[in-house]
């Protein structure tokens, strides 16, 4: 059974992002996620590719409802 664990920051203070920073960071975080398992074989380039596409149909959307 896994116990949640709770960090606290205690370092320098943390930088502010905006939410279209943000939204960039995540999209390319959730790419590099894909490319790893692609990699790693455990997604096909059909897989990937779709996923992909979701990824930045779902940035596109958040970057126009943001303007």
């Amino acid at each position: 059974v896994y116990k949640r664990q709770e960090f606290i920051y205690v370092g320098e203070s943390v930088p502010q992002v905006t939410e279209q920073e943000y939204t960039a960071f995540y999209m390319q975080f959730k790419k590099s996620i894909l490319t790893s398992l692609k990699k790693r074989e455990l997604l096909t380039y059909s897989q990937y590719d779709r996923c992909i596409e979701e990824i930045e149909k779902q940035y596109r959307k958040n970057n126009r409802s943001q303007a």
